[in-house]
């Protein structure tokens, strides 16, 4: 029995990026080198040029393992999605299930099978960036915020920060009354809010139309799910103030900064090597209820 839970990520743009841009080639694979999912052993995780692979070696034997593996294989996903943000990358990727099959001869790997076959086909036909989960694979989505993007795939919303505030402040926005503790429940809001300002930018600004479309139709299910919020950050441009109504998420802000910073200082020549952030987003302080 080879059918496991597959995670495929394919980055945008990259050949683009190795024409003109190696630094930034070198600094998403660095990024990618310091990813969480290399440190858990439930995993494996295969690179190839702007591919990447996540899968489960062992096969599930109950609900409750499904629901684990699908929980951290979108949890992963977040983390690239967060370490991304700022960057000027974005990525599209798949989760989904099926045969699959990866072990070693003497000298190669080999990996191959019908759901790797699937998602390649599935991530094609996706014009958007983001993340995107089958639909047997959402049956044991417990944490995530989805909505149905086509006829076997949902959008999963990668802002568990902004979710949480929508929350608080029941979708009105700015906030009418500000609880210190807000930032406490919010942590990380302000990458989210800097991947919003990014969606908005390219969908307005980016030179090829096609591009402009997948930025687009991203940025259409954020709108629609939070309608007052982002119309007062595009109305702002992006100040995670103007949400508040008031000075806030300073500290996070500056983290923020520094992170964006720090990564783009890796690239080509460099010896810098990254290091795995304190401020990673745990499930623990982000998960809040079960999504179904």
């Amino acid at each position: 029995m080879t059918e496991r839970f597959l995670l495929y990520i394919d980055i945008l743009g990259f050949a683009e990026m190795t024409r003109k841009e190696p630094r930034k080639v070198a600094r998403i694979y660095s990024i990618l080198d310091g990813l969480n999912v290399h440190r858990h052993n439930a995993f494996k995780t295969i690179v190839f040029s702007d591919t990447v692979l996540v899968y489960n070696p062992v096969i599930p034997e109950s609900k409750e393992e499904c629901e684990y593996l699908v929980w951290y294989l979108i949890e992963f996903a977040e983390d690239l999605h967060h370490r991304l943000t700022g960057q000027d990358v974005f990525f599209r990727a798949v989760i989904t299930y099926g045969d699959f099959s990866h072990y070693g001869l003497k000298n190669i790997d080999c990996f191959y099978g019908a759901a790797l076959i699937n998602a390649y086909l599935a991530e094609k036909r996706l014009p958007s960036v983001g993340v995107f989960i089958d639909d047997y694979c959402n049956t044991f989505n417990q944490y995530f915020r989805t909505e149905k993007f086509n006829t076997d795939f949902s959008f999963v919303y990668m802002n568990r920060a902004l979710e949480a505030l929508n929350n608080l402040a029941g979708g009105n926005f700015p906030l009418q009354a500000w609880d210190p503790s807000f930032e406490d429940q919010t942590p990380f809001l302000p990458w989210q809010v800097q991947f919003l300002k990014d969606l908005h930018n390219n969908m307005r600004a980016h030179p090829d139309p096609v591009v402009r479309g997948k930025f687009l139709t991203a940025w259409d299910f954020y709108q629609k799910r939070y309608p007052m919020l982002t119309t007062v950050l595009a109305h702002s441009n992006f100040d995670v103030s103007a949400i508040a109504g008031r000075p806030a998420w300073r500290s996070e802000t500056a983290a923020m900064t520094q992170e964006i910073k720090h990564f783009k200082r890796i690239g080509a020549g460099s010896s810098l090597s990254v290091q795995i952030s304190k401020r990673r987003p745990k499930s623990s302080r982000v998960k809040g209820t079960p999504q179904k």
